[in-house]
């Protein structure tokens, strides 16, 4: 931002903190009390589970998102009105993100003790729905691994080289399989 750079932050996960609560980019302690040349991405795909409808919203800088909207008016680009009522919605009720949560935070804690019990260490894992878990061996070796009992993970690899030795383990599954794959473990 002092070198005029535009600063976007991925909101996504906001309401996913598992180990503290994560604070916007927007927050007065983070940006001064000023939006200028910051942007927060939002999405209800993983706090209101509306992956499909691919809906969410920008906030932050007035002038960037006057130009976004202009942009968009141009790009053909709408969200459609049953889409716009179901965000609204959703934006207009916490209750369900708090079910969400504690649905999801439930799963962590299964997941991550079976997979500590079968050998993996588990890092990187403060937010979100998912868990970085490694045997200090390569990634493709844990997928194997994890294959040969029924549990599908995505090797680290396929986010760049720093996950070489991890495999993302999704939180997303129901608690029936999720329970399924903590008994393989």
């Amino acid at each position: 931002r002092d070198r005029g750079a535009l600063v976007v932050s991925d909101e996504c996960y906001l309401e996913l903190g598992w180990t503290a609560q994560p604070v916007s980019i927007l927050d007065p302690d983070v940006c001064g009390g000023s939006s200028e040349g910051i942007l927060a991405v939002h999405s209800l795909s993983k706090r209101s589970n509306l992956a499909g409808y691919r809906c969410g919203f920008v906030a932050g800088d007035e002038r960037v998102i006057a130009g976004l909207v202009e942009l968009r008016k141009h790009a053909g680009l709408m969200v459609s009105g049953p889409v716009q009522a179901a965000a609204t919605a959703a934006l207009n009720d916490d209750a369900h993100v708090a079910v969400q949560r504690e649905r999801y935070a439930a799963r962590r804690e299964l997941l991550a003790q079976a997979l500590i019990s079968a050998g993996f260490s588990i890092s990187h894992s403060n937010a979100g729905l998912y868990l970085w878990a490694s045997r200090g061996e390569p990634a493709l070796a844990s997928v194997a691994w994890l294959a040969e009992r029924g549990i599908l993970v995505a090797p680290g690899t396929f986010y760049g080289s720093a996950g070489a030795e991890h495999v993302r383990v999704a939180l997303t599954a129901t608690d029936e399989r999720v329970r399924a794959a903590v008994s393989r473990l």
